[in-house]
């Protein structure tokens, strides 16, 4: 492996004990996915251009033998054992859609979106795991799933069914799948997921607190709640507005639609409460100990905009005002996600562009492109946080030695090892990132065109087929 390219040494760590009956199967997988982080796409003809590679590439999609399951299982696996090294990771959890090709309604794809645009694809729910510097590890579990024909709309909120019908089932899966990887491989890191407020139902809280991991979601509801030291009710805001006022930190707003940019000041409110967690099928009630955390800002909403507040709850004990700021820092990392699913889906491989028939073809290599993406948000990160750590903590000095032959950077050669800061810009710079007039760092982009400029020249050297003297 020492002479491998960068792309086929992160394969065969992400998916190189995949459990597929065969070794020949796993290194058709290896190999897809070395140059799918090479050249990603969302169109299987766009990553391998040679019509074998392209064989190769299909007869692992199309092979019933080899299930989706098993690919994002190994996927995952290499996930936790990167989180062995920390005493807990941040989970964030979120859902997407994708909308995918099906105009004749035969791929077995299912609706997505409103009722009145018929649009098809698949749902998919990812648990991602950061280290609780903010890096990003991988993903932990994804559940995807073909929702059936759309029943009329409901009138209120409780029609009757038992959660493991609805799909607030495939949070409780994700979440369970994400659970027993890390302690299966992890077992003395703790997972600490973090939820929007699409998770905000009393399911998700029982079986959260089951697991005896942490947790932290943000409130959508205003619930009726219990003092636990006087036993009064009250409802959750008013409860946490009487609480104490930890203090208070400054937040860089980015600017974006409906949000103009700056240094938002924020309070900090925090109050111990019990939940009382409702179940609308059996009118059963729980009572549910937890933190909450109020964070709002105050005094710099520009005119027109609603002031930005967070309500987490969370069973992480809050005493302090340093307590009250690792949750709020746990919940921030759900813009990882967010991040996820956009070099996922839009600006890195284009998975909703592939023309694969059939769900387990679709599941398959949409596993193995959320993999290139994180590598991809991965790269991001430590450009923009960590830009002075050595370029060999994401290259090999083959890549790297590569990028230097490409680009030329005045004064250096071959053979050193710059920051992976500079590889990163040196990257960008080959995929026509032009400074600040490009609008911000190097983004997914700029990256994904710099990195089909330099890996040929990487597989070369890789291959000892070149001298890198420059």
């Amino acid at each position: 492996m020492q002479n491998a390219c960068e792309e086929r040494v992160w394969a065969e760590q992400e998916f190189g004990q995949a459990e597929l009956g065969d070794p020949r199967r796993v290194a058709r997988l290896v190999q897809m996915s070395a140059q799918a982080a090479c050249h990603p796409a969302g169109l299987v003809t766009a990553v391998f251009e040679v019509q074998a590679e392209r064989e190769a590439a299909y007869r692992v999609l199309e092979n019933e033998a080899i299930s989706a399951e098993a690919v994002g299982a190994a996927a995952h696996r290499a996930c936790a054992n990167r989180a062995q090294e920390y005493g807990y990771v941040f989970v964030p959890t979120d859902g997407t859609s994708l909308h995918l090709t099906d105009a004749a309604e035969q791929k077995g794809f299912g609706s997505i979106g409103s009722r009145e645009r018929g649009a098809r694809g698949l749902k998919v729910i990812t648990a991602q795991a950061v280290s609780p510097a903010g890096v990003p590890l991988g993903l932990l579990a994804q559940q995807y799933w073909a929702r059936g024909n759309r029943s009329p709309k409901r009138e209120g909120q409780n029609d009757g069914r038992h959660t493991k019908d609805k799909e607030t089932q495939r949070w409780l899966d994700v979440m369970q799948q994400a659970w027993e990887q890390m302690a299966e491989k992890a077992p003395e890191t703790l997972p600490w997921f973090q939820l929007d407020r699409e998770g905000d139902a009393w399911p998700v809280y029982l079986f959260a607190s089951d697991l005896g991991t942490l947790f932290t979601i943000r409130a959508a509801q205003d619930r009726r709640v219990f003092s636990p030291m006087t036993g009064e009710q009250s409802h959750l805001w008013d409860a946490v507005a009487r609480g104490t006022i930890q203090g208070g930190y400054q937040m860089h707003v980015p600017p974006q639609k409906g949000r103009a940019e700056r240094d938002a000041v924020m309070i900090v409110r925090a109050a111990p409460v019990v939940l009382d967690l409702l179940d609308k099928r059996t009118r059963r009630r729980n009572r549910m100990p937890l933190y909450a955390v109020l964070t709002h800002e105050v005094g710099t909403t520009p005119t027109g905009e609603t002031p930005i507040e967070w309500m987490l709850l969370t069973n992480y004990p809050v005493e302090t005002l340093n307590d009250a700021l690792l949750v709020i820092r746990g919940y921030a990392q759900r813009w990882r996600i967010e991040q996820f699913h956009k070099l996922w889906k839009s600006e890195g491989c284009h998975v909703e562009d592939t023309q694969l028939r059939g769900v387990e073809p679709v599941c398959k290599w949409a596993l193995v492109l959320a993999s290139v993406a994180v590598r991809i948000e991965r790269m991001i990160y430590l450009s923009r946080n960590e830009p002075d750590l050595s370029a060999t903590v994401e290259f090999t000095q083959a890549e790297i030695d590569a990028v230097i032959l490409v680009r030329r950077p005045k004064g250096v050669h071959p053979g050193e090892s710059p920051s992976v800061g500079q590889v990163i810009r040196w990257i960008a710079d080959l995929g026509g990132y032009t400074g600040k007039s490009s609008g911000g760092p190097p983004g997914s982009k700029v990256l994904a065109r710099g990195m089909l400029r330099f890996q040929p020249v990487a597989e070369v050297l890789a291959r000892g087929g070149l001298v890198a003297n420059g």
